[in-house]
């Protein structure tokens, strides 16, 4: 067996880098810890905020899974359910076309995000572009409402609790709503 190595120190007269002196560090002032009530009432303290901090904690682990979806997606399982709820809108949509607009010939396109529970339900739903007609962009929440229950979410390996769909919808002048 080898002797284990010693620390050595290598320097030269002739070095050009000066080495910095050391400083002397200072030494740390003792806080003195309270005493009595003062103790406990910083312990309490100390606890409470252990305890909001582990609720956050656990509040945050069992927020809901979410998945977004929309007119490029290709993975099988969402494109299916995708398909079947633009032919369920477009149903409902065409059913509830609003008359106000039919008779003025309004048209436009909006921008839609729904939100949707794993049971079918809608948890909300949002316009995300305007079609700068509020008539187009009322009736589009509404149709959006109108069409739930959806089928339940299709039971996948991410498994989420919310579905975001986001879909662009035409309301065209002769009283068709098309999801483009």
């Amino acid at each position: 067996p080898q002797p284990a190595p010693r620390e050595r120190v290598v320097s030269s007269s002739a070095g050009e880098a000066a080495t910095p002196t050391p400083r002397a560090t200072p030494t740390p002032t003792a806080t003195p810890l309270p005493r009595g009530p003062e103790k406990v009432e910083r312990d309490m303290a100390m606890a409470r905020l252990a305890a909001e901090i582990h609720l956050r904690s656990e509040r945050y682990a069992k927020r809901p899974k979410r998945k977004f979806v929309s007119a490029s997606t290709q993975e099988y399982a969402w494109a299916g359910y995708l398909s079947e709820w633009v032919k369920r809108v477009e149903r409902v949509g065409n059913l509830n076309y609003p008359d106000e607009a039919r008779r003025r010939r309004l048209s436009g396109q909006v921008v839609i995000s729904v939100a949707i529970r794993r049971s079918g339900t809608v948890e909300r739903a949002e316009i995300v572009q305007s079609s700068g007609v509020p008539l187009l962009d009322a009736s589009a929440l509404r149709i959006a409402r109108l069409a739930e229950p959806y089928p339940p979410l299709p039971k996948t390996e991410e498994d989420p609790d919310i579905l975001h769909v986001t879909r662009t919808w035409l309301f065209l002048p002769g009283g068709e709503l098309i999801d483009d």
